[in-house]
């Protein structure tokens, strides 16, 4: 089963939203003719349609906001969103210039059926500020034809497809110009009456192309596609169409970067530690933007937060003509089981995101944690250090939270839990310690760091509390 995705406004989708209000157009030249190739619904209210001649857009709208469309740049959208649409599905297949093929058989049960991965499509498609019609259908070519018709109705077996496709206007079928006049001028209107004429006629009248077309459509000649294979590390750029004077005006780019590194990021199944932002400037040295987390994560709302909180830390130097984001460091996630009697309880965030969004906020150096320091005696055991400089919790000794300052005599019964912990050090200077550590706990249920001297077995101190 294909799901073929079309985007039909691409060109003009790459325009930062923010403009929405101001009449756009994206301008294709042909020779010395220049005409619109797409534009937003601004200009659509103005009267503006694609394929108009440039003069004509102008003669309507004096103020017109045009740009040069530019292939490469396309090209380059697609394949970010490519990358995209790899949470999708594990075969995705680009079709230039604005259409791209998964096969989704495998996927259904994923996303609980039909209905909610098309769901999850379109949210994400909204996430990316594309315009998106989607067509579903056994064979790809049908699938692509009927999205470019805007039948977006599934169909999902080989009755329904011949039915279907007999009902889609011939004007929509990827032929050349000579080969549709053609189809025009013999009275066909539909793809229903093309399929009425025998093969052998067919291929003498329109050429070999339109019968093969035909053959693929319905699945009597295959129509293999390669996947689209991910590189081994992300690295996406995006030209600005307006130069961005400060870091605020970033947000809609990197959002649509960051929609392909979660896709990347699903089809390899791997987090990211460091990643890189690089803002380019006009005759200048780019800009470059670490940061890094304290786990590896998948999670583009978050990425999409701390890249924001940190880029709002910047002071440009001179305007931002390009972006791109590069991975520096990737690695695998941690799993967590998730609450089985409580699936609608919206999830909370872990305390590595609050802390990665302090660290974008505030800077690496303003965050500290308490690590073990080189000395065995409770009361000099800990040091401060950077956050990214903490040892694993696993490294760190049985520990209470609360360290009193001066332990005081215990003067209730206690329950002793584990063995004893002989500390005993600091012979070379006026503080000798020689001590059995235990934890122990109270009638009332609460947990303390006990000790004796190893000179008075019989009293024991309180010198800690556990959370």
């Amino acid at each position: 089963m294909w799901l073929a995705l079309y985007f039909p406004q691409l060109p003009i989708d790459r325009q930062d939203r923010r403009s929405a209000d101001e009449p756009r157009a994206v301008i294709l030249s042909e020779g010395p003719r220049r005409r619109v190739m797409a534009c937003n619904s601004c200009a659509e209210a103005y009267g503006i349609k694609p394929g108009q001649a440039l003069k004509n857009a102008y003669a309507l709208v004096p103020n017109l906001l045009i740009s040069d469309f530019d292939e490469y740049e396309q090209a380059a959208h697609l394949e970010q969103l490519t990358l995209w649409a790899l949470q999708f599905s594990s075969w995705v297949c680009p079709e230039e210039p604005d259409i791209i093929l998964l096969e989704i058989a495998a996927s259904l049960k994923l996303f609980d059926g039909l209905d909610g991965l098309l769901h999850q499509v379109s949210l994400g498609a909204k996430e990316q500020h594309v315009s998106l019609l989607m067509g579903i259908a056994p064979t790809p070519k049908a699938a692509e034809l009927f999205a470019r018709a805007g039948m977006q109705h599934a169909v999902t077996d080989m009755p329904a497809l011949l039915e279907t496709l007999s009902r889609v206007p011939v004007s929509f079928l990827p032929l050349d110009d000579f080969t549709l006049k053609g189809l025009r001028q013999s009275g066909i209107r539909t793809l229903g009456e093309l399929r009425a004429i025998a093969p052998a006629a067919l291929t003498r009248r329109f050429g070999s192309q339109c019968t093969e077309l035909l053959y693929k459509l319905d699945g009597r000649l295959p129509d293999p596609k390669a996947a689209y294979k991910a590189a081994e590390t992300f690295s996406q750029g995006v030209d600005l169409p307006l130069e961005a004077p400060d870091t605020g005006a970033l947000a809609f780019p990197l959002n649509r970067l960051l929609g392909s590194l979660g896709g990347y990021l699903k089809t390899r199944d791997l987090g990211i530690r460091h990643l890189d932002i690089v803002l380019f400037h006009h005759k200048r040295k780019a800009t470059r933007v670490a940061i890094k987390f304290l786990d590896a994560t998948a999670n583009i709302p978050h990425l999409f937060r701390v890249a924001t909180e940190r880029l709002a830390t910047i002071t440009l130097d001179a305007p931002v003509i390009r972006l791109a984001i590069e991975s520096t460091e990737l690695a695998s996630l941690t799993r967590e089981g998730g609450d089985l009697f409580q699936k609608s309880q919206a999830q909370s965030s872990s305390i590595e995101q609050v802390l990665d969004k302090l660290v974008a906020r505030l800077g690496k150096d303003a965050l500290y944690t308490a690590q073990p320091g080189d000395d065995h005696r409770p009361e000099k055991a800990w040091m401060s250090a950077l956050l990214e400089q903490q040892q694993p919790p696993e490294q760190w000794p049985a520990r209470p939270v609360w360290l009193l300052r001066e332990p005081i005599p215990l003067s209730e019964d206690m329950t002793l839990h584990t063995l004893p912990e002989r500390i005993e050090n600091g012979w070379w200077d006026e503080t000798d310690v020689r001590r059995d550590y235990f934890i122990a706990s109270s009638k009332s249920g609460a947990y303390y760091w006990v000790y004796r001297l190893r000179h008075q077995s019989t009293q024991y101190w309180v010198h800690g509390l556990f959370a």
